[in-house]
Formats: C-alpha cells, structure tokens, sequence
C-alpha cells in the first residue's frame, strides 16, 4: 500500500511540475515504476543535454533494467533496486550463486562505494556489518582493492575466530580467500605464535576451526600443525566418548566384556592426550560408573582375568578418574572370583554326583529326585514370603523364577526404598524378562541411589 502512494504522488508530480534528476533516481527505485524512470530519463536528455549527473544516472538505470530483466526474483533483486546497500549485502548471503565480472561492474554503478568498504575492512579489521562478508559472491572485485596492510584484519580474524567458533562460517573464509592473498593468510601462524590468548578448552573449538582453515589452505606451520592434531584428537575422543555415554544402556551383557576394554582403550588415550582435557574426564567419569554397575548387576561371566592395562590406568589417571577405575577393578575382581567358586563348586558336585552314581545307581533314581523336588516345592512356597533376602531372589534367579524373584525385590524395596543393589537386582530380573526399557530405568535409580550413599 505504501509503495502505491509513493508512486502515485511522483506520477502526480511529474504531471503538474517539470521532473528533475532527483525525481527520476526515486522512480527508479521500484519495480512497478522502472521502466518509466527511464522513458522519463531519455525525456530529460532531450531537454537538459549539458547537465554533468546524466551520465551516471543512466549507468545506474541501465543496471537496475539488467537486473530487472535477468534477476526480478532474485532475493537481492528489491534491495538492489531501492539502492539500499545493508539490506543488499544481508540478502546476497540467501544467493546461492555467483554473480560475474559484468555483474560486478553493473552493481557497482549503484553501490560505488563497495570497494572503499571492504579496502577499509581488510586495513582495520573492522566489519560494520556481518553480512559484509558475503560481498565475495561479486566475481572480479578484488580487482579494485588494494589495501595498504590486512595486518589489522588478520589480528582481530584470530582474536574472533577463537573465541566464538561460529565467526569464522563458510561465507567469512569464503571472504578471506577472495580478498587476503595466501602469502598473507599464512602469516596467521605468526600471530598465532606470538600471542598471548591462552588455549583452553573453552575456546578450542574456534582455535580448531581457525588451524582446520589454515591447513586446508594449506599454508599451516608445523608449530600449528601439531596444535591442530591435538585438538582434532580431542574432538575425536570427546565424539567416541559420547557415542559410548549412548550406547552403555542398551548393550547385551554378552558385549560388556568388549565395552569395557573399548572403553579402557579411550581412557589410555585420554590419559595420554597432552592437552587439557578436564571435560573428557567428567564424560568418561559418568561412563565408568554405569558399567561397574552393569557389570555388578549381571549374573553371567564377563571376565575371566583383570584387563592387563587396568592397574596402569589407576596410576596414572587423575584422581576421580583413578578412583571410578578402582571400584571398576573390584567389581571385576569379584566377578572373577565368584566364577572361580561357581567353577569349582560346579567340579566338586560333578564327581560327587559321579561317585553317588556308581554305588547306588538304581536305588538313588527314585528316592534322591523325589527329595530334590519335594524341597523345592517347600522352599518356594516358604522363602518369597517369610525370608526376603537377596540370597533369596538370586536363589529365584538361577531357578530362572523371575516373576517370583521380582515379588521378593518389591518386598525388599518396601523395607528399605534407598537400597541400591536391589533396584540392581530388578534390573537384572527385567533383562532376563526382556523389559529392557524399564531395566534401564532401574539402572538408572540404582547409579543415583548408590551416589546418594556415597555422599553420606
């Protein structure tokens, strides 16, 4: 509604007043009046020959009609045609293509002042605008830049780039490829070196991005080279360790035994990795906890030895990490020994059955298996309700009960709701009933149950 006023009252006054240079340019302007700015140009000429603006005031109409004709839907297109230079810049970064020398030399008939731009740009660093950047889509314009230093551009890029990783986007290295030379970008490495911005895990992210740039312009120094393959080594870890915290709830405990080593194996190379790296460790901290507790609330064989780098890792991480590694030891250690026991005791009922067998063969077959049974029935009609114990839902367990198993661990989180190992034993029972979803929960209300009692 606007822009039909507008038009209509410079119609009104080209009709009642004589037209002037002015009122031509505000025709130009838009779309729906283009075409009569320029019948209206060609009228002046005619009648204002000597006047010095018509020369440049048709280079610019000229532009806008190309434009007109070859790129009316273009998202630059109404920014162009208003003369609004920011507004043009924001939208160029919507085109996805470039626009080439020709197009170039048009564009700057209606924005001269680009060149001036971005030579100030490159000399001071300075960016009024973030969308400035995107000015690398206009094919041949360096050609008209020449600054006399991009030592200010440079400092502040690497002051930004590191501390907000985001800065440095495609379209900003896109600008510095086309206007910095790359004699000019290798001297980043310099400023680098010399600077004093300490590198911490808060900015290693833009430092990652700023060295990923320089090497795939290939102009990295081999100081920063070897920066770059630290912080690409601690992305890498922190990625597998996240890939681990999202796996760890929904692996069989037939996979734990490999988890566990996968996971030793990332914390050697964390322990190893000569960077601060204070945010891996608290990942791998949370990691650690939860196999222990999946490993102490599975009832089949894991391990059969103590992995050989497990005691070198207890030495030699720092302390949270060296205590998780610990109780992780413990656990293992226990599952080992059990299934020593369950070996032997397994051995040793074996030859007395064997031995039973050859002395009384015929008379034990009817009278030992009727007792066996008899003391079965009586033993579960009598301990799920009068004697609740964890022996008491393991017995159910290796019965494989578990629905009965899991009556006795309700009973016992009736008697004590923080009990930690028999929401362990839940869990347990809810894998083997394949409810793997709510093990998961019970899991879960375990690891929190335990840390509230180590608190205490």
């Amino acid at each position: 509604m606007k822009k039909t006023f507008v038009s209509f009252f410079l119609v009104l006054s080209i009709i009642l007043f004589s037209i002037s240079i002015e009122d031509i340019k505000n025709l130009s302007k838009m779309p729906d009046t283009l075409n009569q700015a320029w019948g209206e140009f060609i009228k002046y000429i005619a009648e204002n020959p000597d006047d010095p603006a018509i020369g440049v005031l048709g280079e610019v109409l000229s532009a806008k009609k190309y434009f007109y004709k070859n790129y009316k839907n273009a998202p630059f297109f109404e920014a162009l045609i208003q003369e609004n230079f920011n507004k043009f810049c924001g939208s160029l970064g919507l085109y996805n293509n470039i626009l080439n020398e020709d197009e170039t030399g048009l564009i700057l008939k209606i924005f001269p002042q680009i060149p001036l731009i971005v030579k100030r740009t490159l000399e001071t660093g300075i960016m009024e605008l973030n969308s400035y950047k995107n000015l690398y889509k206009l094919e041949g314009l360096e050609k008209y830049i020449t600054p006399f230093s991009y030592e200010g551009f440079l400092q502040i890029l690497v002051d930004k780039s590191i501390k907000s990783p985001v800065f440095l986007d495609k379209d900003m290295e896109n600008f510095i490829v086309k206007f910095v030379p790359k004699s000019k970008i290798r001297d980043i490495n310099n400023i680098l070196n010399n600077s004093t911005y300490f590198l911490d895990e808060n900015n290693y992210m833009g430092a990652f991005k700023l060295l990923s740039f320089l090497k795939e312009q290939g102009v990295i120094s081999a100081n920063e080279l070897q920066t770059y393959s630290l912080l690409k080594k601690y992305f890498d870890l922190k990625t597998k360790i996240g890939e681990l915290s999202s796996n760890i709830y929904i692996i069989s405990p037939e996979e734990l035994l490999d988890f566990t080593l996968n996971v030793l194996d990332i914390v050697d190379q964390t322990v190893n990795l000569n960077i601060e790296k204070n945010t891996l460790y608290t990942l791998l901290e949370g990691v650690i906890k939860t196999i222990r507790i999946r490993i102490e609330s599975s009832n089949k064989i894991i391990f059969k030895n103590i992995p050989d780098k497990l005691d070198n890792l207890i030495e030699k991480s720092p302390s949270d990490i060296s205590k998780e590694l610990a109780s992780l030891k413990k656990i293992i250690l226990n599952s080992t020994l059990q299934n020593t026991k369950e070996q032997k005791t397994s051995d040793i009922s074996t030859s007395s059955k064997a031995t039973s067998a050859e002395k009384g063969e015929s008379k034990g077959f009817i009278i030992y298996p009727a007792i066996v049974i008899i003391l079965i029935i009586l033993l579960v009609l009598y301990i799920p309700y009068n004697v609740v114990s964890y022996k008491s839902v393991e017995f159910y367990m290796n019965l494989k009960m578990y629905k009965v198993a899991l009556k006795v661990v309700e009973k016992l989180l009736i008697k004590n709701p923080d009990d930690y190992k028999a929401y362990i034993l839940m869990a347990r029972i809810l894998e083997e009933l394949n409810e793997i979803d709510k093990a998961m929960i019970a899991y879960k209300t375990a690891h929190n149950k335990r840390k509230n009692h180590d608190l205490k």
